[in-house]
């Protein structure tokens, strides 16, 4: 398993192969390391690192990606998150960019069609309203743009992955004078 481990704002990748039960590979980085697992209670750690023993107390919220790691007496915050949902967030932080094609996420009916062509839009504008099982749902634009085409019309059937309108990104003119 492959984690990304966060402390004092540094990053380094974490792998952690299982050769034997309670007997692990652990890469941080570039280096490797031979472990020796033991949790002879909740949360209390028994590691013995390439040789030599370490008593580990480790607290984390349920659910959550932070940890405080006590050992030897030195407190740690540390961040573990797994590598592909930290991959996953860090993609969805970014945002959708360039053409958006709109396609309708299920089947239902065009209620009302909030924008046209030429119309510029904000980021989570509503441009569409779909109704599916008596429920109306909002389609709304990813980014900032421009309505390019809209193939989407007031009281037509959709089928899911129809294609309802396309939205260009909007780039701001400067005079050049």
């Amino acid at each position: 398993m492959a984690y990304i481990a966060t402390h004092q704002g540094k990053t380094v990748r974490v792998k952690v192969l299982e050769t034997a039960p309670g007997l692990f590979r652990v890469s941080l980085g570039d280096q490797d390391y031979h472990v020796d697992y033991l949790e002879p209670q909740p949360n209390l750690l028994s590691l013995i690192i390439d040789g030599r023993s370490f008593e580990v107390d480790v607290d984390a919220p349920h659910l959550s990606d932070l940890f405080e790691v006590v050992i030897e007496g030195d407190h740690f915050e540390v961040e573990m998150v797994e590598e592909k949902k930290k991959k996953l967030a860090m993609k969805l932080s970014r945002g959708a960019s360039g053409r958006q094609d709109l396609k309708s996420p299920m089947a239902g009916n065009v209620r009302q069609v909030l924008a046209q062509p030429g119309d510029r839009v904000a980021a989570g504008q509503v441009l569409i309203i779909l109704e599916a099982m008596k429920m109306e749902n909002e389609i709304k634009s990813p980014i900032e743009g421009i309505v390019g085409s809209m193939t989407a019309r007031i009281e037509s059937a959709v089928a899911a992955g129809d294609p309802l309108c396309v939205v260009e990104p909007w780039e701001p003119q400067f005079d050049e004078g």
